[in-house]
């Protein structure tokens, strides 16, 4: 079974992963902006991505067994965007450029932008369960 998990900030985050790193299980963080007043990501390619993403999950739960996925948001727009100061691109273990962004913790794994649009990129990344860090 996936576990799914949704942190609103950067604090819920650490505090979250702090949790799942102990539990050593395999978790992906999907980092996506936080949503506006209508209930969707003011980050539109995140909105173009999130079904795509969330039906590659479906489609691989045999090989997620028991990992964990987050959904990271990382602020309102003018929180991300020009802002060098947001604590997801300055932290050194996410290093977090771009949005949307898949991410394998502990990992050099990760898709960004149009790759979360590409099932097969998304499998290759669900599906390969070598421990690379």
């Amino acid at each position: 079974m996936v576990h799914l998990h949704h942190t609103k900030n950067y604090d819920e985050f650490i505090e979250l992963m702090k949790i799942l790193e102990k539990s050593k299980q395999q978790t992906f963080i999907v980092f996506t902006g936080t949503p506006n007043e209508s209930g969707e990501s003011w980050c539109s390619d995140c909105v173009i991505a999130d079904p795509v993403i969330k039906k590659q999950i479906e489609h691989n739960e045999e090989h997620l067994k028991d990992s964990n996925i987050v959904y990271a948001q990382v602020g309102k727009r003018e929180e991300w965007k020009n802002n060098n100061d947001n604590p997801f691109k300055l932290d050194k273990k996410i290093r977090l450029q771009f949005l949307p962004t898949l991410l394998r913790w502990g990992t050099l794994h990760k898709l960004q932008v149009e790759e979360c649009l590409k099932p097969d990129l998304l499998n290759m990344i669900f599906e390969d369960t070598e421990d690379d860090s």
